[in-house]
């Protein structure tokens, strides 16, 4: 007789490490694989610092970006508290790593992406928006905030380091699970460098969102899907809904 556990989808999470897989550890027997790690870009704090007296907000598009400007972090506090500045937030995982740094967040999309994030913050009218994130970030929210006559300074923090070694081992292994979760379009590219078949896989990959889905589907995948909210709860939701309709 099978165990409960064995009868629980078994799902392929690739994130960063230290990455934790919350909800999903309680509807699903989870292996967690980083196929990609991120490293500080050189000078990179110090250019936040120099540009943030002159913005009146700051855009966090990522956890990763708070942990990386900690030094910075109570300035942010000072100038919040002066009501000089103001600090969005793309999503809730960022919200909740700013709020534990003691960071009010003024704003978060009611869509959770680059995209949304702009055409909502403009509404706001404001003046010039810093912005602290990946070397290779998707250019739809500088793009957005520009063309709303809203003045973007994009800063590249950390630049997207692959690890091939694990990237390759996540790729030998995928097809055993029932589904593999893509966290961004950069753990896309580094896993199905090394998976033979993305044209016919032997799981249903699921995106974190459309970003990452629109990149799944260049590199060949036929059919990906992905939850109404662009966050690891909603894939939750969502490999729950999958689950429930093939009982």
């Amino acid at each position: 007789m099978a165990s409960k556990l064995e009868k629980r989808p078994h799902v392929l999470l690739l994130r960063p490490p230290g990455s934790e897989p919350g909800r999903l550890a309680e509807v699903a027997v989870v292996a967690h694989i980083p196929v990609v790690d991120v490293e500080p870009v050189p000078g990179a704090l110090e250019q936040v610092e120099k540009e943030l007296e002159k913005s009146d907000w700051i855009v966090f598009t990522s956890p990763r970006a708070p942990q990386l400007l900690a030094k910075l972090l109570e300035k942010i506090r000072q100038l919040q508290a002066q009501g000089r500045v103001r600090v969005a937030a793309v999503g809730p995982k960022t919200r909740q790593v700013l709020e534990q740094h003691g960071i009010h967040v003024d704003y978060v999309p009611r869509e959770y992406r680059g995209a949304a994030l702009a055409k909502e913050l403009a509404s706001l009218h404001p003046r010039r928006v810093l912005l602290p994130r990946s070397e290779k970030a998707v250019p739809d929210l500088v793009q957005g905030l520009e063309s709303s006559g809203i003045e973007a300074v994009e800063i590249p923090l950390y630049r997207v380091v692959v690890l091939d070694r694990m990237a390759s081992a996540a790729a030998r292994v995928a097809d055993i699970f029932d589904y593999v979760v893509f966290t961004s379009p950069s753990i896309a590219e580094a896993f199905t460098k090394h998976y033979p078949s993305p044209s016919n896989p032997g799981f249903k990959p699921i995106a974190i969102g459309p970003t990452t889905a629109k990149k799944l589907k260049e590199l060949g995948y036929p059919e990906v899907l992905y939850p109404s909210e662009y966050t690891l709860d909603g894939v939750t939701s969502l490999i729950e809904e999958l689950e429930e309709g093939q009982n």
